[in-house]
Formats: structure tokens, C-alpha cells, sequence
């Protein structure tokens, strides 16, 4: 009996192991020692992270996550997620991270844990060329204005409404391909988006797209982990460090926006600010 009682001991004790081992690595998202880093995208944001023609989805946060991905040892594997509903899957772990132009607000960064910014970002205002009318948030009063809904995008405009008291026709949109499509199709006077998607689509068809002269909110975007993850956050803060250090950051920067937004990264915000 006393053997039997010993070697029950011995088995609870065990479990007991295994079983906190398990809820540590699920609360630090250490489950990436599986070998697979899992990000939440929402892969229908040109040019951070979208599907081309073939379906692959493609993009620079695509890149550089392959690429932290390949220096920590990890086969990465992109959970594409509408953005409504992107930072509820990473609460309830369907990934380890969002990687996918986060831009890091005052509540979000309580809420979650974040890298440092790895791009420089703000909110523009995109109309048609030849419009010269719009100088200043306010001149949107009048106007239909579309943008993408759950988005900081949104959250600028609800802010100019309901804050501001500038009155003009709010559209919001399930992407952020679609507000553009509208415009092209005369439905729009304006978009209200992350600069570096507008001038993603402004370089790409400046035909129909080009930049208003007024800025909004100043955005850098990083990294998006769950609340208490500092475990893993730090190690793929390590990891942009290097890719900033060696210019592989610079590298992907120029080659989709055209020029580099990773190198100095705070004096870069004060100019946009």
C-alpha cells in the first residue's frame, strides 16, 4: 500500500508539473516551442498584407514576419482574420500575435503588450485629383467620407463627428479595398486611412487617388501580443532590433513603400505629428 500510495504521490506530482509547464507556456505564448509562431492578419490591407493574383498572401508585414519567423527557428503560419474581430482571437489565443499594421493607441497599448514601433504612420486624407478642397479636417463638413470600420481609421472619423462637430456622411467598409473602389466609382469625396496604405494606393493609381493636404493623428504601428506575453514579445523584439541593425527592415521598407520608414522612427513621427 505504502509503495502504491508513493507511486500515486509520484504520478499527481508529475501531472501537476506538466499540467502548470502547459498553462505557463499558454499565458507567455510559449506554445511556439511547438516550432510553429501562428499571426493573426487581416490579409486584405495593400500593401502590408494582402493576397495577390495567385492567393498568396503577400505584403511588407508578411515579410518581415516570415523573417522573424526564420531567425527564431519557427515555421510561421498566417491566421487570416477579418479585422473586427482580430484582437477577440488573439484574447482567446487562435494566435500568438498580430502582426498586421496595429497602429498602438493609448487603449490599445494598456490592453495589450506591443514592440516598439517599427514603422512610422499617420492618418491621411485620400481624394480625387484635382480636389483641392480639403486643407484641414474641417473642410470634410459636407462631404461623404468613407473608411474602414474598427479601425483607428474609424475611430479619426468618429472623432471629427461626434468630438469635433464637423458634419459630413460617414461610409464604413468591411476592408479597406472597398472605400477605394467607391471612390474610384464617384460614391466617395473622400477617405479617411493609414498613410501608409493611401500612399500605397496613390503611387499605384495616381489617376484616380492623391493626397489632401491635411494630416490627422500621428500612428506608429508594431507588434501585438497578448496582455502579460512579454516572453515572446521581447524575443521578437530582439529580432527587429537585428533586422533594423543589419537593414533588412530598410530593405523590405523600400521595396514596398519606396522609401524607408523604420529608420528613425521618433524623429520621423514628430515630422508626421
Amino acid at each position: 500500500m505504502k509503495k502504491f500510495s508513493a507511486l500515486v504521490l509520484a504520478v499527481l506530482m508529475v501531472l501537476s508539473v506538466v499540467s502548470f509547464s502547459s498553462c505557463a507556456n499558454k499565458n507567455t505564448g510559449e506554445t511556439v516551442q511547438k516550432g510553429v509562431f501562428m499571426i493573426g492578419v487581416d490579409d486584405s490591407y495593400p500593401p502590408m498584407e494582402y493576397k495577390d493574383t495567385s492567393g498568396t498572401t503577400v505584403g511588407f508585414d508578411v515579410e518581415m514576419a516570415n523573417e522573424i519567423g526564420k531567425r527564431l527557428g519557427l515555421e510561421v503560419e498566417l491566421v487570416s482574420t477579418a479585422w473586427d474581430g482580430i484582437f477577440q482571437g488573439l484574447k482567446t489565443d487562435k494566435y500568438d500575435a498580430i502582426i498586421s499594421s496595429v497602429s498602438m493607441t493609448a487603449d490599445r497599448i494598456k490592453a495589450y503588450e506591443f514592440t516598439k514601433p517599427y514603422i512610422a504612420n499617420a492618418q491621411m486624407i485620400v481624394v480625387k485629383p484635382g480636389d483641392t478642397s480639403i486643407s484641414k479636417a474641417e473642410d470634410l463638413k459636407g462631404k461623404t467620407v468613407g473608411c474602414q470600420i474598427s479601425t483607428t481609421a474609424n475611430d479619426s472619423a468618429t472623432y471629427l463627428l461626434d468630438t469635433q462637430k464637423i458634419s459630413f456622411t460617414l461610409k464604413t467598409y468591411d476592408t479597406v479595398i472597398e472605400p477605394f473602389n467607391d471612390m474610384k466609382a464617384g460614391r466617395l469625396d473622400a477617405i479617411i486611412v493609414d498613410e501608409v496604405v493611401g500612399q500605397y494606393y496613390i503611387a499605384t493609381d495616381s489617376k484616380n487617388f492623391k493626397a489632401a493636404t491635411a494630416k490627422l493623428t500621428n500612428e506608429p504601428i508594431g507588434a501585438c501580443f497578448k496582455k502579460g506575453n512579454t516572453v515572446l514579445k521581447d524575443k521578437v523584439q530582439v529580432v527587429i532590433d537585428a533586422m533594423v541593425a543589419d537593414g533588412t527592415m530598410k530593405t523590405l521598407s523600400q521595396k514596398w513603400f519606396n522609401s524607408d520608414l523604420t529608420s528613425n522612427i521618433d524623429a520621423k513621427l514628430k515630422i508626421l505629428g
